[in-house]
């Protein structure tokens, strides 16, 4: 007899239809009593029954009647009376359950301490109702939770009775709010009708709570004289899910199934009952609420239902939903659902959050309001909403508005309208929950993004991007590097920090779900920006160079930043960010690419940034990646004992005689050495020659071949020959034997390939350089005694200062390059 039907709304009729007779004798109650209980007629049984206690007649047990009428209606003040009044009786002795049921409607009431006490004993009576004794025992657990809870209501959040015309004395329930509307539905009897007993109705309505006023429905919405209740939109406003339910057969039991009505061509469809996947025969499903689902694109519809594959009473449960209305197979949310019952569920795609109903958990009685999360500080927890929205009686069908501040809900509480005033039975109002939002301190400082020292002159705006992008704050601190802004619980904000010259900073803040309200402290890191000038010029000459194309790569990323070619000048212009590692390079056709690297610390340390690129002709650095170029001669070579400083002998002429005197070399140095020392020593003398003095003669012709190309191509080239002699003889004599071993390069460019340098070298084109040094460029610790010819013509020290060296060369100036 306790049980919920159409979901909780209790059937009752109205009081001023209700008029029981007085009947002669106390007997001929006992039929009218019979029908309205068998009708669950509760009102009228009740008042049926106050009447017939007049006679004094079978008190206990009309008394139980009285009490279980009056609970049913959850009239809670008058169950307990007449339970009180059966305590301590032959019938309590009889019906134990008396105890359990006065408990109930005292923890119904709040009364924590003293329901305890009840339950407390029923228990302890022990016996065989052993489902009761179970539910006594968990009331214990949830009185518990309750008297823990119940003083800690939220200061921010006030539930109030919505005044105006949506109340009556007769029930709504399942408000929703759609399009600044309220949809809810009412049970009502026909006040024209004035039969004794009444079949009540449900109907759909529509709300402006602004105007206090019913707005009219939409044309085709709602099919006339059908029970219909729980109306639910989608997003689009293109489908239309509610809830009808029929009577059984002269009585109240309701068995209810989910329609749905398609919205096409601006004309809503005929109703639909969804299949069997949903309405399982002879079973209830009410209460559909759409959302939508983000992994499949499709509509979800989550609902309550008695099907028996539940956990017990009436379980949530979930299906997808397609375009036309065809459903998939439900699904039990198992990790919400109890043994015993939970309605109305609502789910929050923002919060990614189920509210729902239910009596199955510690709570503070009746049905009270939870939430399970996806996200946030409570996910994956039932938590129950807590005393400032919930209490002892029952509270249903929460859910919350567009703008995330306020909810709607039903509920019985005390406040609600009474049927009878005396009586104070049924019955459900709607309500709202306005949560004020908590404020949130944000403390925010600016700082240099490359040494987090603090930055003054920055500009700091605030932007709530919970539903758009609208700036709230904006602060400017020309002296000071920290800002504080208010920021409102439950919204997504985006604070960004600007400075001139430097790269702004942005950083998102969520108030949704805080574990507390404690100041949030943030720290912006601006980049400083910098300007880089660049200059590209001709490496050996120095002079500007025009047309090249010059890259700013990112090193830390391997990012292009820039490319830039300049035709006409030789400058380029770029901007990076300070603390970071670049790379110049610069590259134009017919030259070597080269490049300078930016460390952070050059970025941090100069103001402006400054850097000179050196492109050398490809031409050229490939001949000069032929030097140094050694060419080694003989003791005393060319011309033995002469006393000028020139020769006509040509390097190539005596270079051979060298090379193949490389064991003569061997057998005078290694004279008296034995062992290790000697085979050391003829190792180093092998090295020499033939890598020495083979290769560097080998070198020569080639940079005479590559030389004469660079020249027909137009390039001017100097080149620079230095000469050197080891200190064997006098000074006088070295100078000028040096100078007649760099004569004999010269030779070798004057008859190269039939002379053909001579028109270059004519045209000056080609300038050919001779220095001579003598002995004076010589290793102090080679030896210059004629007599010791093991060491001062034998010795590798002294084989290695009898050379021509060409260690350099410069460019003149090509048209394209000249400025």
């Amino acid at each position: 007899m306790f049980r919920y039907f159409l979901s909780y709304i209790i059937i009752f009729v109205v009081c001023s239809q209700t008029n029981a007779q007085t009947y002669a004798s106390f007997n001929k109650y006992w039929e009218p009593i019979n029908n309205a209980l068998v009708k669950e007629n509760f009102y009228e049984a009740y008042v049926l029954i106050k009447e017939a206690l007049t006679y004094k007649v079978s008190q206990d047990t009309l008394h139980s009647l009285a009490a279980n009428a009056a609970f049913s209606l959850n009239a809670f003040q008058k169950a307990e009376f007449h339970y009180r009044q059966l305590l301590n009786t032959e019938f309590e002795d009889r019906h134990s359950e008396i105890r359990f049921w006065l408990a109930e409607s005292v923890f119904r009431q709040g009364r924590y301490q003293e329901s305890q006490n009840l339950y407390q004993t029923f228990i302890g009576q022990g016996g065989e109702l052993f489902d009761k004794i179970e539910l006594a025992k968990f009331r214990l657990e949830q009185i518990k939770w309750a008297r823990e809870n119940v003083a800690h209501k939220n200061p921010l959040i006030k539930t109030k009775r919505l005044e105006g015309v949506i109340n009556t004395k007769e029930n709504e329930s399942a408000p929703i709010e759609d399009g600044n509307r309220i949809y809810y539905s009412g049970l009502r009897v026909d006040p024209k009708d004035n039969a004794k007993w009444q079949m009540p109705s449900s109907n759909i309505y529509k709300y402006d709570e602004l105007s206090n006023s019913f707005d009219s429905m939409e044309l085709g919405l709602i099919d006339d004289k059908v029970f219909v209740a729980h109306p639910s939109f989608n997003l689009d406003h293109t489908k239309f899910i509610y809830t009808v339910c029929k009577y059984g057969e002269n009585n109240t039991n309701l068995v209810c199934g989910l329609w749905i009505k398609l919205k096409e061509n601006d004309k809503w469809s005929k109703a639909i009952k969804l299949s069997e996947e949903v309405n399982y025969p002879g079973f209830s499903s009410t209460q559909g609420k759409f959302s939508l689902d983000e992994d499949s694109g499709l509509e979800r519809i989550h609902f309550s239902s008695n099907k028996p594959d539940g956990k017990g009473g009436y379980d949530i449960y979930t299906a997808l939903m397609s375009s036309d209305g065809q459903v998939s197979k439900s699904e039990n949310l198992e990790f919400i659902n109890t043994s015993m019952n939970e309605y109305t569920p609502y789910y929050l795609p923002l919060s990614k959050t189920i509210y729902f109903s239910s009596d199955g958990y510690p709570g503070l009685g009746g049905q009270d309001v939870y939430k399970y999360s996806w996200k946030g500080k409570d996910s994956l927890k039932i938590i129950n909403l807590g005393p400032s929205v919930n209490t002892s009686y029952d509270e249903l069908g929460f859910s919350q508005s567009s703008v995330a501040r306020s909810a709607y809900m039903t509920s019985n509480r005390p406040g609600s309208y009474y049927i009878d005033e005396v009586m104070q039975a049924c019955c459900y109002d709607i309500y709202k929950v306005v949560i004020t939002p908590a404020t949130i301190e944000l403390f925010a400082i600016a700082k240099d993004a490359y040494d987090s020292l603090n930055l003054t002159g920055v500009k700091m705006k605030l932007y709530d991007i919970t539903e758009g992008d609208s700036l709230v704050a904006m602060l400017t601190h020309p002296e000071k590097s920290d800002f504080n802004f208010k920021l409102i619980e439950d919204r997504k904000y985006r604070l960004v920090a600007e400075k001139n010259g430097f790269l702004p900073d942005s950083i998102t803040i969520s108030t949704i779900d805080l574990p507390n309200f404690e100041p949030i402290k943030r720290e912006l890191f601006l980049r400083e920006v910098k300007s880089l000038n660049a200059l590209t010029f001709e490496r050996t000459t120095n002079i500007y160079l025009k047309g090249v194309t010059v890259q700013l790569w990112d090193l830390d990323k391997n990012v292009l930043i820039k490319e830039i070619t300049n035709p006409d000048t030789n400058t380029f212009h770029f901007e990076l960010i300070k603390g970071k590692n670049y790379k110049l390079s610069a590259t134009k056709k017919k030259y070597d690419s080269t490049y300078v690297l930016i460390t952070p610390q050059e970025t941090a340390a100069e103001p402006i940034l400054h850097r000179k690129l050196f492109l050398e002709l490809s031409a050229i650095a490939e001949l000069r990646r032929l030097l140094p170029i050694r060419l080694f001669f003989d003791n005393d070579m060319p011309n033995p004992k002469s006393d000028s400083d020139t020769t006509n002998v040509l390097f190539s002429q005596i270079y051979n005689d060298y090379v193949a005197k490389k064991g003569n070399y061997i057998k005078e140095f290694t004279r008296g050495l034995r062992g290790t020392a000697k085979e050391k020593a003829i190792i180093e003398i092998d090295t020499f020659f033939e890598k020495d003095v083979k290769i560097n003669g080998d070198k020569l012709e080639l940079f005479m071949d590559k030389l004469l190309i660079i020249l027909e191509e137009g390039h001017e080239i100097d080149i620079f020959l230095k000469g050197y002699a080891s200190p064997r003889a006098k000074s006088d004599y070295n100078q000028k034997l040096s100078s007649r071993r760099v004569n004999s390069i010269r030779n070798e460019f004057n008859r190269y390939n039939k002379s053909s340098f001579l028109e270059y070298i004519l045209s000056l084109n080609l300038e050919i350089i001779e220095i001579p040094y003598g002995e004076s460029k010589a290793s102090s610790d080679v030896s210059d005694s004629l007599e010791d010819t093991r060491n001062s013509i034998y010795n590798l020290k002294a084989a290695y200062e009898r050379r021509v060296e060409i260690l350099e060369i410069l460019k003149g100036v090509d048209d394209e390059s000249r400025l």
